[in-house]
């Protein structure tokens, strides 16, 4: 990869975090059940119980990812499957507790490893999602992007709370700092990579060390009116333990904003 000269004395430990990433292009493309999308309505089965907030409130889907669309080249990820990710519509925070970003009382992520093609046995009527009250969300839940994916390679940003450590620009090397932003910096929707944080990385100061996969950014997109807040972020990270054996009971949500 090139490089920046002034960045040129720190090639050898960046190019030791390269990692490969799935990035996310959204489009207006018609969705159906089985897409992998963002916003609409899920792939869900009639007879399973459709999540729910600790009020009794419907989720609404952020977005889905069938992995039977997306490169199979991200270790430890499912090779098949849809996984989904639900928030709380009428939470004002989107289903994030600041306490306990695994707490899934008002946000949910989901796997149906086993995808059901007889449409006779999905939930199709979705009425009950309707609500007459003000909805939180990063977009509208009633819009739908398709989403295409493209394999890249990137270094750890520096959002990561391990980047001090591990690549170690001096901290009063503002300009540094600044050059390997505009360079390197890797924003976006993906799946796998490193993460992009507009505050801190909740796992450097709450109980998340494990969780140092990410699984999912769903980013700011002017393009299609995706807005977390004022220009911010939302991503979700898993143990490689957790990822390997399909358990997102444990996911670390998280979304910040300027």
């Amino acid at each position: 990869m090139s490089f920046p000269v002034a960045l040129e004395s720190y090639r050898t430990k960046i190019e030791q975090t390269l990692d490969t990433v799935v990035r996310i292009t959204l489009s207006d493309e018609e969705t159906h059940r089985f897409s992998s999308k963002v916003g609409g309505t899920p792939y869900f089965l009639a007879e399973d119980a459709y999540p729910l907030g600790e009020d009794g409130q419907p989720l609404r889907l952020l977005a889905q990812i069938n992995f039977a669309e997306v490169p199979p080249v991200l270790h430890d990820f499912p090779q098949q499957g849809i996984l989904q990710f639900y928030i709380h519509p009428l939470d004002d925070v989107m289903g994030l507790d600041f306490d306990n970003g695994q707490s899934q009382k008002n946000f949910r992520v989901l796997y149906h490893e086993t995808i059901v093609d007889d449409e006779s046995k999905l939930l199709t009527d979705f009425a009950f999602l309707e609500t007459d009250e003000e909805q939180y969300g990063p977009f509208d839940f009633d819009h739908s992007y398709s989403m295409t994916f493209h394999v890249a390679e990137e270094p750890m940003t520096l959002s990561d709370f391990r980047f001090d450590q591990v690549i170690g620009i001096e901290d009063d090397s503002y300009e540094l700092h600044d050059l390997y932003f505009e360079e390197l910096e890797t924003q976006g929707h993906k799946i796998g990579g490193y993460p992009y944080f507009t505050q801190a990385d909740p796992r450097e100061y709450g109980d998340y060390q494990e969780q140092l996969i990410l699984l999912f950014q769903l980013d700011t997109d002017d393009d299609f009116d995706i807005m977390w807040g004022d220009v911010g972020v939302g991503n979700f990270f898993i143990s490689k333990a957790d990822l390997i054996h399909k358990r997102f009971d444990r996911v670390l949500y998280n979304w910040d904003c300027h």
